[in-house]
């Protein structure tokens, strides 16, 4: 249901606003590097650091969504709730009463597939920090992003997860932390990459995976897991996914990142 203290520190969706070029289609990645695109960034973060209101952070984030759905006080009907839980609600705000997540649509590039931008702000006494941590993220999934938080040597990691849908859905999990100095999050270089550490690892997604063998589940509990499965495409995989054939790897933790 939406209460009215809830309705009360509802704050509207903010918009990202710049001018798209006509002369490029809306899945050219120049649109990305658009001199009026980077300013409306700036300026929207700016905008976002004035999110200090202490309800609208002590507010659970599903109640904030279920107040911004109806944008009136009661309880929803048996319509209304089937369409807040079945996709028919874009959930835009995720996180608790420190870190919180706002996934923004981006008015110029992949628009058709829900393309967006995601900013991370923490708060710490009366301030608020924003980084810009997804940019140019696009899916063809409905309600495509997760946000979990683990502990990693008294270090406070956050956990973005997406995924693309489509008929060979892939996951792309990111992982940051916040910056003592600076309070901005900042890559958590967990993985070894192709050109050194990075903060970002992908996995092939089963359609049909049982709890024990779902990929990317890193986060568990409150903790980082020791070890995670991971999928990919290959020729001569021993995995008949729906007509993909997939390999399967084990990625451990040896203490300073998983390989």
């Amino acid at each position: 249901m939406c209460k009215k203290a809830t309705l009360a520190a509802v704050k509207p969706m903010p918009k990202l606003v710049y001018e798209c070029d006509a002369q490029l289609n809306g899945w050219d990645e120049k649109i990305l590097k658009l001199p009026e695109r980077v300013s409306a960034i700036k300026t929207l973060e700016s905008q976002l650091s004035s999110f200090t209101d202490p309800a609208w952070w002590t507010t659970d984030v599903v109640d904030l969504a279920a107040c911004d759905f109806t944008g009136k006080v009661g309880t929803l009907t048996r319509d209304q709730s089937r369409s807040f839980v079945q996709g028919e609600y874009v959930f835009w705000l995720f996180g608790n009463d420190r870190i919180r997540l706002l996934l923004i649509p981006d008015p110029c590039y992949q628009t058709e597939y829900g393309g967006a931008n995601a900013f991370l702000l923490y708060r710490n006494g009366g301030r608020v920090s924003v980084a810009q941590v997804l940019d140019g993220f696009f899916s063809r999934a409905d309600n495509p992003l997760t946000l979990a938080f683990a502990k990693l040597n008294g270090e406070e990691i956050v956990e973005v997860a997406t995924w693309s849908g489509g008929l060979n859905p892939t996951l792309t999990n990111y992982y940051f932390a916040i910056d003592p100095k600076t309070s901005h999050a900042i890559p958590k270089n967990l993985f070894k990459g192709d050109h050194g550490p990075t903060n970002e690892i992908s996995s092939a997604l089963l359609f049909n995976a049982s709890p024990a063998s779902e990929p990317l589940k890193i986060v568990r509990g409150q903790t980082l897991a020791h070890s995670f499965i991971v999928y990919d495409d290959a020729e001569n995989g021993k995995i008949d996914d729906n007509g993909r054939t997939l390999t399967r790897k084990i990625l451990r933790w040896n203490g300073k990142i998983y390989r």
